[in-house]
């Protein structure tokens, strides 16, 4: 009975070993050996006025074999800041004609339940496409100076079995003020102030996203050039030939006629204004 119950423990600790080694806590959720990796095949389009800007990218489980799936996923995505060459600014209320999500708002949430895994794949995997509706009212800058709309993306999600939820932002969430005193590039000091990322209740940072918007360059005034540029070019070769007689026979003779057709009609313009 003792070896019985012996056994029995021996099997039950190993059970819960191989449980452990499958799915373990991941202490730092937020680092960039995870958030980096976690949004791939970023598509930043640019449109012209009237058009609609997709923004696609896939989200991928980044935790994939160290834990169970990702559960209760909220992705918040937004466009929030307009920029030039010469001005930029923040979408606000009082922004005109901003870019809206399907027609509707600057920012939409978008909830899943479960990052689940692709056949033949360990990690979870989910493509979002986000309609930006963009009317012809829309600031899109001028011919040569062509306009931005940064887009950022924010996620929040928790682990199967875990009640804690990881929060994930991009540089849009977060005011000058904040971002200048997290991020940080003088040597010697760590380029993210983790501790106070941590006290705004942020895990790890998001890369943002963008598209653009740019009015398409008239094609008469190329036109006009390349007539030009042309004309040009005949001029030079017809005095050219005619100045250099006998070293292009067929060209003069051809060019000697037209300067007779133009004499020709020259005149008769001055005929019929003298009547």
């Amino acid at each position: 009975m003792k070896v019985w119950l012996a056994a029995v423990a021996i099997m039950s600790s190993l059970s819960l070993l191989s449980t452990n080694a499958a799915s373990v806590d991941v202490s730092d959720p937020g680092s960039p050996h995870y958030a980096n990796r976690m949004l791939v095949d970023f598509a930043t389009p640019t449109i012209e006025p009237g058009q609609n800007a997709w923004v696609n990218f896939t989200l991928i489980d980044p935790y994939s074999n160290l834990t169970d799936d990702m559960i209760n996923i909220s992705l918040t995505i937004g466009v929030y800041r307009y920029a030039t060459q010469d001005h930029d600014e923040y979408i606000t209320e009082t922004f005109p004609h901003p870019p809206l999500i399907s027609g509707t708002s600057t920012e939409t949430t978008i909830p899943w339940d479960r990052l689940i895994p692709d056949p033949g794949d360990s990690r979870g995997r989910l493509n979002f496409s986000v309609p930006f509706w963009v009317s012809e009212k829309t600031p899109h800058g001028s011919y040569f100076s062509q306009s931005t709309y940064f887009v950022r993306i924010g996620l929040n999600f928790s682990f199967e079995g875990n009640a804690s939820v990881v929060v994930l932002k991009s540089r849009g969430f977060f005011t000058a003020a904040q971002w200048n005193t997290m991020v940080s590039w003088e040597s010697g000091e760590p380029i993210v102030n983790t501790t106070y990322m941590k006290s705004l209740g942020v895990d790890g940072l998001l890369p943002d996203t963008s598209f653009g918007i740019k009015v398409p360059i008239p094609r008469w005034p190329l036109a006009v050039m390349i007539a030009a540029a042309a004309g040009f070019c005949f001029t030079g070769l017809f005095y050219y030939v005619l100045d250099n007689p006998g070293k292009y026979p067929r060209l003069e003779k051809r060019f000697y006629n037209l300067r007779g057709k133009l004499s020709e009609l020259r005149s008769q313009a001055k005929y019929r204004r003298s009547k």
